[in-house]
């Protein structure tokens, strides 16, 4: 069983197959966090909890100062009750009863799990088992659930809360975080994905934790370019291959925070959720507030098992399953060759030359409804100048020539210069200033207004009505500024609106069945968990640049598996400036779900031939980014060179990938020890032909010669298969 419950400690042991999680009901009902960690037996460790006394603590009993709410872990830290941490609840009801002390009242465990309201959550799996624990104040009238799911073959935990209004008042909420976790000690270090518009998640930044807070957060409305929801807290000596490291990670695409405050006694904490700032939700009588949920994961193999644990988890129980293992579609999307300057014959003759290439997926991109970016967001009337017949004639078309067909559409936003806008002015806009900043030529469309969610929908079912649909690209792209929504308070605003965006996915996902949805926002700047539940893949960065993408795309990876991020052949040339060859283009590519972004009607027969040879190369090792294991061995940030390998799941495949970023000549050769073989199994090198043990390519490695040579940047792919 993957949930234990000791009932003569009162002792909680949540189980995966490598993580144990213990918790406790103290001798005074909260609930007091012990340890998480490597797997260990259900034994009674309430020994390990901090029973010093201090000056200063308040203190639970009359007759002794042993116990304090200040000095021990704790599952949920409320504000106002003795701890002075922290806290990841803060309420205030009516009455102005504002100490937050929540007593356990009572479990149950489950197989199976809840879903979390209105929002996407880890979906359910055969194996999956939950605890729901009830808690009460002792003073106000509400209810506070604490959810916990284990996922047992991925060593993840999912973990959410509610709280639920008892009385005839109302509640205010200032804070309601998705986790609280609490650690003894303090020798870690925080690993974060930072960036920027065209560099999204490109720096991987690892930070010693220090006395007082730091904060991993967005208040754009968004995830952001800028930030993510992953974070790693892992031991000051761990590495990418070994050394305890947990994992957090949120399934919400709106503002958030991950705050690690390390107290005066030098232990640390770990609040996850909703940023606080600026939110305020009132919850009447009778309703219930949900946190979104945040999963958690331990390894003893350093940043990479936390990775791979996240990528599993991912892949199983978030990508929805029709598409998480599925061959991904090879798109070339009209952007690139042909900007706004759209037509159906246009189109058509792409699609012909594109099929050469063995691209099998057609997406008509910006342009299909208007001629610029400062109009008709929100309207969606195809241009029927640009397409007489409509398109559903153009869909039929390409779907006549045995591809597949896919659209550009950017839903949530609208344009000033818009007919929807001039006859809805004052509810369709998420802003209720007398003259809203703009960015990008468009305002964010208010999503906390039903209204305008039908509208959507009901126009995009109007205009591809008939339309066979087999991808669809979801845009985002600006953040929220002065947000204000028609029908909801300042506070409340920022959530709402991502529950509206919700609201409009799974509405939008109904209407189109079966196609593929990629999301998009300027790039890379919403990549997160709650995209992920409704899009398989995610476009990483608007950046195409090779050289660039190493970076993003290896970044990236820390919380994402390579299936999840999106990697085109490009024209090759864009931040850095560099030239690249075609091979060097597709072996950083071939990373994840791969396409093109250029005109190949523009290229030779010999260039269209190598492209159709790259398209038949990936399919070929296309399922070791859909389902193998990845290990990072170079980063990208060495400056000099980045390599990594993918394995399959039976270790009876692998590939190698290394690229010289910027080689020396006092480096031209060196050797380099692989990862994750199996150490019995004999390896073929489909390059050389040399066979070699799995034990000895991971002990010895291999030689990687003219690494200054004329075609260094090209790199080494090397593929290894086991012989039986």
């Amino acid at each position: 069983m993957g949930i234990v419950f000791d009932n003569k400690s009162k002792t909680f042991y949540l189980n995966t197959q490598n993580s144990s999680y213990v918790f406790c009901v103290s001798d005074f009902n909260t609930l007091e966090h012990l340890y998480y960690g490597k797997r260990i037996p259900s034994d009674d460790i309430r020994y390990i909890s901090n029973r010093q006394i201090y000056s200063f603590q308040s203190h639970e009993s009359r007759d002794s100062r042993a116990f304090s709410t200040a000095t021990v872990g704790l599952e949920i830290a409320t504000f106002n009750s003795g701890d002075f941490r922290t806290p990841s609840v803060i309420y205030d009801y009516e009455s102005n009863l504002n100490a937050n002390r929540l007593r356990y009242v009572s479990h149950e465990i489950y197989k199976g799990r809840k879903a979390v309201l209105g929002m996407p959550c880890s979906r359910e799996n055969a194996e999956c088992e939950s605890l729901g624990i009830l808690l009460c104040d002792d003073q106000n009238q509400l209810e506070v659930r604490l959810f916990y799911v284990v996922y047992y073959s991925e060593n993840v935990i999912a973990r959410h809360q509610t709280i639920k209004n008892l009385g005839d008042k109302n509640l205010k909420i200032s804070k309601f975080a998705s986790m609280n976790l609490d650690f003894y000690g303090s020798d870690y270090h925080v690993v974060t994905l930072e960036g920027m518009y065209l560099s999204e998640r490109s720096n991987v930044v690892r930070t010693p934790i220090r006395k007082g807070v730091f904060k991993n957060n967005s208040l754009v409305g968004t995830t952001s370019h800028h930030k993510n929801p992953f974070m790693v807290l892992c031991d000051s000596c761990a590495d990418e291959h070994s050394g305890n490291a947990y994992g957090f990670n949120l399934i919400y695409s709106g503002n958030f925070s991950e705050e690690i405050e390390v107290d005066r006694l030098g232990d640390t904490r770990i609040i996850a959720g909703i940023d606080d700032t600026a939110f305020c939700w009132n919850l009447v009588s009778g309703q219930t507030f949900s946190s979104p949920e945040a999963i958690i994961t331990y390894s003893d193999e350093g940043l990479g098992g936390v990775s791979r644990n996240f990528h599993n988890h991912i892949r199983n129980n978030i990508i929805e399953s029709d598409f998480a293992y599925a061959k991904r579609p090879i798109v070339i999307n009209t952007w690139e060759p042909f900007f706004f300057d759209l037509s159906e014959d246009k189109i058509l003759h792409l699609a012909k030359e594109s099929k050469k290439c063995g691209i099998d997926t057609i997406v008509v991109d910006d342009g299909w409804f208007r001629n610029s970016i400062k109009e008709n967001l929100g309207d969606f009337k195809v241009d029927k100048n640009k397409f007489p017949l409509g398109l559903k004639s153009l869909a039929d078309k390409i779907h006549a020539q045995g591809l597949n067909f896919g659209i550009w559409i950017e839903p949530e936003m609208v344009s000033p210069n818009s007919d929807y806008y001039r006859e809805n002015a004052n509810t369709c806009a998420l802003s209720n200033a007398n003259e809203p900043l703009i960015s990008r030529n468009q305002y964010v469309l208010d999503l906390t207004n039903d209204e305008n969610i039908d509208y959507i929908v009901n126009r995009l079912k109007q205009e591809f009505d008939g339309v066979e649909l087999d991808y669809l690209k979801w845009d985002y792209n600006r953040y929220i500024t002065e947000a204000s929504g028609l029908n909801c308070s300042a506070g409340e605003v920022y959530h709402r609106q991502v529950l509206g965006s919700y609201k409009l996915f799974f509405a939008l996902k109904d209407l189109f069945k079966g196609a593929l949805f990629e999301n998009c926002a300027g790039g890379g700047g919403r990549f997160d968990l709650g995209m992920l539940y409704f899009s398989p893949q995610v476009w990483a960065s608007d950046n195409t640049d090779p050289y660039e993408r190493l970076y993003i795309q290896y970044g990236t990876s820390y919380a994402y598996p390579p299936s999840a991020i999106s990697c085109h052949f490009t024209e090759g040339k864009c931040t850095s400036g560099r030239p690249s060859s075609f091979e060097f283009r597709y072996n950083v590519a071939s990373f994840g779900a791969y396409g093109y972004e250029l005109n190949v009607c523009e290229l030779s027969d010999n260039e269209k031939a190598i492209l159709s040879e790259y398209s038949s190369k990936y399919r070929e090792d296309e399922q070791l980014v859909l389902s193998g294991d990845l290990y990072r061995l170079i980063s990208p940030e060495s400056n000099t060179f980045c390599a990594y390998m993918m394995v399959s799941k039976d270790k009876n495949r692998a590939k190698f990938n290394f690229f010289s970023i910027n080689a020396r000549g006092l480096t031209e050769t060196f050797t380099l020890k692989l990862m994750g073989l199996d150490p019995k199994k004999l390896y073929k090198n489909q390059n050389t032909g040399l066979i070699l043990s799995g034990e000895t390519l991971m002990n010895v490695g291999i030689r990687l010669n003219d690494l200054f040579g004329k075609k260094r940047s090209d790199g080494y792919t090397v593929n290894f298969v086991a012989l039986d």
